[in-house]
């Protein structure tokens, strides 16, 4: 104890020379400075007093913990704090040169306090990065379980499910991840500018899923006003807000509301996403990019939600266009009853342009004047005696161009316009569009067609009524080929192979307007169902071809199949798929009629045998044959696929609620034959003599089947 004593005097005796050697170790001018390292270091040593030591040891502690926050290195400190220890055991060195034990003490001292130091500084450092590696490790845990919940929520938005079901598991998923007590997802009607809730993972409010917020009200009317987030640190401390809270039966206080915006051509809002805690709340940045990211996924959902539903209804509209158009056509082709064909393009140029009226118009053989061949929906007595001179009104415009008019609200000042003369009809009708009878570049009448919308017809719809003025001009023209044919017969076939060269011609424009809806379709399943409705058009246009260059009044069945097959292997044999197609020859006759009703039958058979027999086989084999017995004609398309795993058969009165397009298509061709169609598996497949044709001994094929009267004309060709 008394030469410690010693050593507490004797480092006060000399403290002026221990801090110079500190201030020469440190680099500076003066010093150490009051709380530097070296100071405090100096103090602890000198004095030896515990709660100096302490007060040393804690300042290192907190050292470490600045240290370790602003990113320096802790082993540049240490080094520091060496050079300081080892400038005080030179300079004790010099003091107590010749007390050797005193300086052994001394420096015994300082060495110890040199390791508390250090541990202190240590200690205090590797609490900061500790903790640090836990927060690391818990935010990639916490991204990881985000990521995941992303995942799950954009797995339910692509599915099958209905959007109610998929907003349900979106809201239970936020709240679950945000450890919230409510998430409630809000949808905004456009046209009454109203939020009603769509989906909540908990409490209904009053009212039920029927619960709305005006624009403007609440929070989430306030959200949708303003397009922007809310946060809320507690709801119910706010007026404005507070009424929407109220109407759960639980209180609310944490608030997070975010719009849902789809980010197009032009932004859109589709709702607002709100979630609610119990207790007050501030949530962070990282839990608002988490909703702002599911509200994407749900803008994104409901827009392409919208695009297939608008796409799906425009599909159905090509098919019955299609449809339509295909009626239309086997009309023509099939009867020469002129006043038939022409009642039913009014009709149906009416109802596919969206318009209310029609009238076709014809030019007198002077060429001067038009008169009605047939309307719908104007007054018979005003158009049965009805002419208009060549030039006059806006089809005697269109006739003396020989080009397409449109105009609105022309009727109040063209004193020659005949809708004048009834005021009921010119009161409703506002726009009208006329298309010229042109056959060969020669004019025939026009067609017109009356709406009552003031603005011009779209030019889809102009298509459209422009393909009923050729099937009109075809009608026409066929009528006055017909009576041609009476005084020759010897003209007959030239000029009925000229019908069936322009139906022809106006199929394949009806393929080519498809095929430029497809290519401009951004949806696969839409490109690839346009796709077959092109190969059926190409198929009927094919097949009009040849009645075009063989008898124009029949057809053979195996030359009808081969036509066919050339166009299906053409359009829907993919790249990747080896398929051999074998058409049996087939002597049988039938007439037109059947013809062009025959080719879509088996147009079909061979697209469902390419499309589901033949799925997922790299190579395979389609072979179709053709046979009469007992006064029925058989046709069959057979493929080595898989084939279905039982059998159809439909007649005139079946139903099936399970078939698709293609089969429901056969049925009604099939009906319109009075016939019938059918599928199954056959296992040894033979041709009419009785020979197995597979060419490798037994095989299983799937057959499909239609067979219907023979309807024989003056001969069968060989």
């Amino acid at each position: 104890m008394t030469q410690g004593l010693d050593i507490e005097q004797m480092l006060a005796q000399h403290i002026a020379r221990l801090k110079a050697s500190l201030q020469q170790a440190s680099g500076e001018g003066s010093g150490p400075e009051e709380g530097s390292d070296a100071w405090l270091l100096l103090n602890a040593f000198v004095e030896n007093d515990p709660q100096n030591w302490h007060t040393l040891l804690a300042n290192f502690e907190q050292s470490g913990h600045w240290l370790a926050e602003q990113g320096g290195k802790l082993d540049v400190r240490i080094v520091a704090l060496q050079r300081y220890i080892d400038a005080l055991v030179a300079e004790l060195k010099q003091i107590l040169s010749e007390q050797p034990l005193l300086l052994v003490e001394t420096v015994e001292r300082l060495h110890l306090l040199q390791s508390e130091s250090i541990q202190a500084l240590t200690r205090g450092y590797q609490s900061v990065t500790d903790q640090c590696l836990r927060d690391k490790d818990m935010f990639s845990q916490q991204l990881e379980h985000r990521l995941l919940a992303l995942q799950r929520i954009n797995g339910v938005s692509n599915s099958a499910m209905d959007l109610d079901q998929t907003l349900e598991i979106t809201a239970q998923a936020i709240a679950e991840e945000l450890q919230v007590d409510l998430c409630s997802i809000f949808f905004y009607d456009d046209m009454q500018r109203v939020l009603t809730l769509r989906a909540t993972n908990g409490p209904r409010p009053l009212g039920g899923m029927h619960f709305t917020q005006r624009i403007g009200e609440g929070y989430s009317g306030w959200v949708a006003e303003k397009g922007q987030s809310l946060l809320v640190h507690d709801v119910m401390a706010s007026p404005n807000f507070a009424s929407e809270v109220q109407a759960y039966s639980s209180d609310y206080h944490g608030l997070m509301s975010l719009p849902i915006i789809f980010f197009g051509d032009a932004e859109r809002l589709i709702g607002v996403i709100s979630v609610l805690s119990q207790e007050p709340r501030d949530f962070t940045r990282e839990e608002i990019s988490f909703v702002e990211i599911v509200a994407g996924i749900i803008a994104i959902n409901v827009e392409n939600g919208r695009l297939y539903e608008q796409t799906d209804e425009q599909l159905r509209r090509k098919v019955h266009e299609l449809a339509t158009i295909h009626r239309v056509s086997s009309v023509i082709a099939s009867t020469l009853n002129l006043d038939e064909v022409l009642q039913m393009i009014t009709t149906q140029a009416v109802h596919l342009s969206g318009a209310e009226r029609s009238c076709i118009f014809e030019l007198d053989p002077d060429r001067r004047r038009l008169h009605v061949l047939a309307h719908y929906g104007l007054n018979a007595n005003l158009v049965g005696q009805l002419y208009i001179n060549v030039g006059q009104c806006c089809a005697g415009r269109t006739v003396q161009t020989g080009r397409p008019s449109m105009a609105v609200d022309c009727f109040h000042t063209d004193e020659h316009c005949f809708i004048r003369s009834d005021p009921f009809i010119s009161s409703e009708i506002h726009s009208v569009l006329c298309v010229p009878l042109k056959v060969k570049d020669k004019i025939l009448g026009c067609l017109c067609v009356y709406s009552s919308h003031r603005h011009l017809l779209s030019a889809e719809q102009m298509q459209l009524v422009n393909l009923f003025a050729n099937e009109s001009a075809i009608a026409i023209e066929n009528a006055r080929l017909y009576e041609e044919t009476r005084r020759g017969l010897e003209l007959k076939s030239v000029l009925l192979r000229e019908l069936h060269h322009r139906v022809k011609n106006n199929l394949a424009n009806v393929a080519g307007i498809l095929s430029l809806q497809r290519r401009r379709s951004k949806s696969s399943d839409v490109r690839h169902i346009l796709a077959e409705s092109v190969n059926r058009v190409q198929g009927l246009a094919a097949t009009h071809d040849l009645l075009a260059h063989e008898d124009v009044s029949e057809a053979r069945v195996d030359e009808v199949a081969r036509k066919i097959v050339g166009v299906a292997s053409t359009n829907l044999v993919p790249p990747e798929k080896h398929i051999t197609f074998k058409v049996e020859p087939c002597g049988i006759v039938i007439p037109s009629r059947a013809v062009t009703i025959l080719a879509l039958i088996i147009n079909e058979m061979v697209s469902n045998a390419i499309k589901h027999g033949l799925a997922g086989q790299s190579v395979g084999r389609v072979i179709v044959r053709g046979r009469e017995e007992d006064g029925w004609v058989y046709v069959q398309v057979s493929d080595n696929g898989t084939g279905p795993a039982f059998n159809l058969q439909f007649g005139e009165n079946s139903e099936s609620s399970s078939e698709g397009l293609g089969l429901s298509l056969i049925k009604n061709l099939a009906g319109d034959l009075e016939g019938q169609f059918s599928l199954r598996r056959e296992h040894d497949l033979t041709s009419q003599n009785g020979t197995n044709t597979t060419g490798d001994g037994p095989a299983e094929y799937t057959v499909a089947e239609v067979r219907f009267p023979l309807v024989r004309r003056s001969r069968t060709r060989e």
